[in-house]
């Protein structure tokens, strides 16, 4: 999963990252777990997760290879 390598990469346990990012803790295992989806979560969310771990938004959403070409043109 993204945001956990994202996370683990970052050196952050989830209960730093959820209160980096104002999250709770449930809602990172979620994420993690695949229980929510984080493609489908609220704009907000994922830029607080990306804002935390200092990364890019697009580097925790799984994106289709039409917009990938999308982006790279």
């Amino acid at each position: 999963m993204k945001l956990q390598e994202k996370r683990k990469a970052a050196g952050l346990t989830q209960a730093q990252l959820a209160a980096t990012s104002g999250l709770s803790v449930r809602t990172i295992q979620h994420y993690e777990q695949g229980l929510l989806d984080l493609n489908k979560a609220a704009a907000v969310t994922v830029w607080r997760l990306a804002r935390a771990l200092g990364c890019q938004v697009e580097d925790l959403l799984y994106l289709d290879e039409a917009e990938l070409e999308m982006q790279e043109a």
